[in-house]
């Protein structure tokens, strides 16, 4: 009986992340570049060990978290510094830990002319450096398809200031998630230089997470966690009957 209630109470541990896994998805579904987290489970014990070692009572527990890299909608904006990627790609940034990775391309310019994601992180080109640009009035900045941005002068004359780098990767399992919209690159993985990036100019990528999808999750997930919860009090009521039953006589 113990076992039961063990099992039962891994099973609750394992929702229980996964109902916080939920609620930081749809705490970031207006997170510009955010991709969405899943969950697996497994058993702890599987095949003949299921029923020799464990007699059938088994454990649950949470096998890996992933990031589903799925594009998000994309959505026009007013700002000739908002970027897009087309398909799978990120930006390079320097945070003040290392280098980074991300999809958010709501950029702006500092007051020294730096090209800044939304959380303020400087923006790279293919030589890891951070662009800079000679004039911040946003009306003579440029940015095309490519990547390439360029100040627009009065006589029409237009002057590549920078290019901003877009890497795609061998495989994004080595993309290992941080904080806000940022990954970084685990040991082993292999980033590509995208020779020909596809950018929306003036556009943004919303998060990848869908609302109905999450709350749906949710409230499956929750019905699961109180089902097991009333296992474990069916437990431990069961235990306090047979503490009963033992001091008779």
């Amino acid at each position: 009986m113990v076992s039961g209630k063990y099992s039962a109470l891994a099973g609750s541990l394992s929702r229980e992340q996964r109902l916080a896994n939920i609620s930081t998805n749809l705490a970031n579904v207006n997170t510009i570049g955010y991709k969405k987290s899943r969950m697996s489970f497994e058993s702890l014990l599987r095949g003949e060990k299921q029923i020799t070692d464990a007699e059938g009572i088994n454990y649950s527990r949470v096998r890996e978290n992933f990031t589903e890299f799925t594009e998000g909608p994309i959505k026009g904006t007013d700002n000739p510094l908002d970027i897009a990627i087309y398909g799978d790609g990120f930006f390079k940034v320097q945070s003040l830990d290392g280098i980074k990775y991300t999809r958010r391309g709501d950029f702006q310019v500092d007051q020294d002319g730096t090209l800044l994601t939304g959380n303020g992180m400087p923006v790279l080109d293919e030589g890891n450096a951070p662009i800079v640009i000679p004039d911040t009035d946003l009306s003579k900045i440029s940015i095309n398809s490519l990547g390439e941005v360029s100040i627009l002068y009065i006589d029409g004359t237009r002057e590549v200031v920078g290019d901003i780098a877009v890497y795609t990767m061998q495989d994004n399992m080595y993309l290992k998630r941080e904080s806000d919209t940022l990954f970084s690159l685990k040991e082993g993985g292999k980033e590509i230089l995208a020779e020909e990036p596809q950018l929306a100019v003036s556009s943004l990528e919303i998060s990848n997470v869908n609302m109905i999808e999450e709350m749906a999750l949710m409230i499956e997930s929750k019905r699961t966690f109180e089902s097991y919860q009333k296992v474990i009090k069916a437990y431990s009521q069961l235990g306090q009957k047979q503490d009963e039953l033992g001091t008779i006589g």
